[in-house]
């Protein structure tokens, strides 16, 4: 089995895992057993969210350290013993433990105060919050060191073969982001390329659309789970019960928004080719940046439309044959994983592109 593969199935394995567990929670009202008190101040409401949290992180801990060190010990792709690992993996618990409860409190707080409007308008700020630190939070989650290189592009030094790092920030205000390691694992002609497709995710506006669309989803599901009877915003078991069923939404996500986030890829190619990068050039990026990631060359075309945002690299090369001009909304679907920390988003390091690996939580892995 491929290191690809193998990754595929612990992300279906911990998803389906986590997925059981919200929707059984849901479905019996749990919250309201565990945390059946109406309100206090909001440090105590704070200490219930950390609660959930530490629960979340102990329940998904055996996925994360088989996700983030066992596959890649035995596929060869890591570079530190368990020690480091840990290091690394409780740094990236603590931020997003921080960044979770912090949001769930303050949606709680606009919901007690204004209701589930106020909670909506407060779940929009957070996540143009969660955007605008996206690279401050991408450097403390990941351990990023950066360095600014020749041409004034920072560059981030990771341990993970998979960051492919990308733009980050609020559209119109982003920082654009290199893996430091490309300087020598990329050749020339895959640079050019790759450096002109960066510019492409931002001039075609691919990457602001993506951006829009994660935000609307969580937005959406946020508002449709408040909603519900036995949901509310005004009190921590009825917070949730509507966090629960974001967490559900989210699942919906991963198998619709891939769909517009493969053409954003696509489009980017045929933006860099545009722009004078040649098919031998492109072709050098694509492929080797997809070997780096230990992704396949091809995949099953349901395999594709379900579980991967990114065309593999056999279907960006045709595409580049075809001529079509193609339109879509960049990486949205992993946009929203990483905006649903505003939600509590407990998928979003569950999928099989970030599991066990922080310096892909904020920053998920591209093309």
């Amino acid at each position: 089995m491929s290191y690809a593969r193998a990754r595929l199935g612990l992300g279906i394995l911990n998803v389906g895992f986590l997925v059981l567990l919200t929707a059984l929670a849901y479905a019996y009202q749990m919250p309201s057993t565990f945390f059946p008190y109406y309100g206090g101040p909001w440090y105590t409401d704070w200490a219930g969210f950390l609660v959930v949290y530490l629960a979340y992180a102990l329940l998904s801990m055996p996925f994360d350290i088989w996700g983030g060190f066992s596959l890649p010990c035995r596929y060869q792709r890591m570079p530190l013993l368990l020690p480091g690992f840990l290091v690394k993996w409780i740094r990236g618990l603590a931020v997003q433990a921080l960044v979770m409860t912090l949001s769930a409190t303050l949606l709680l707080e606009g919901g007690k105060h204004f209701g589930l409007w106020g909670a909506a308008v407060t779940l929009l700020l957070l996540q143009l919050v969660l955007l605008f630190f996206q690279w401050p939070l991408a450097r403390w989650t990941g351990g990023l060191s950066t360095s600014t290189s020749a041409q004034g592009l920072i560059q981030a030094a990771g341990f993970d073969s998979g960051f492919t790092g990308g733009p980050a920030g609020l559209p119109g205000l982003q920082t654009t982001v290199h893996p430091a390691a490309w300087s020598t694992s990329l050749s020339s002609p895959a640079l050019f390329a790759e450096h002109l497709r960066h510019e492409g995710l931002i001039k075609t506006g691919t990457r602001t659309r993506g951006v829009l669309l994660a935000m609307a989803w969580n937005l959406l599901g946020f508002v449709l789970s408040a909603s519900l009877p036995w949901s509310g915003v005004d009190t921590i078991f009825t917070l949730l019960e509507t966090l629960l069923g974001c967490t559900l939404w989210s699942f919906l996500g991963l198998l619709i928004l891939p769909s517009f986030s493969r053409p954003g890829t696509l489009e980017a190619d045929r933006y860099a080719a545009k722009q004078g990068a040649s098919r031998a050039q492109l072709e050098a990026a694509i492929c080797e940046i997809d070997q780096l990631q230990g992704e396949e060359l091809s995949r099953p075309r349901w395999v594709e439309t379900i579980f991967h945002p990114v065309p593999s690299v056999e279907n960006r090369l045709n595409a580049l044959d075809s001529g079509h001009q193609p339109y879509g909304a960049w990486l949205a679907a992993r946009t929203a994983l990483y905006l649903s920390w505003a939600n509590f988003g407990i998928l979003s390091r569950a999928v099989h592109s970030n599991i066990g690996r922080p310096e892909l939580w904020v920053l998920p892995p591209g093309d």
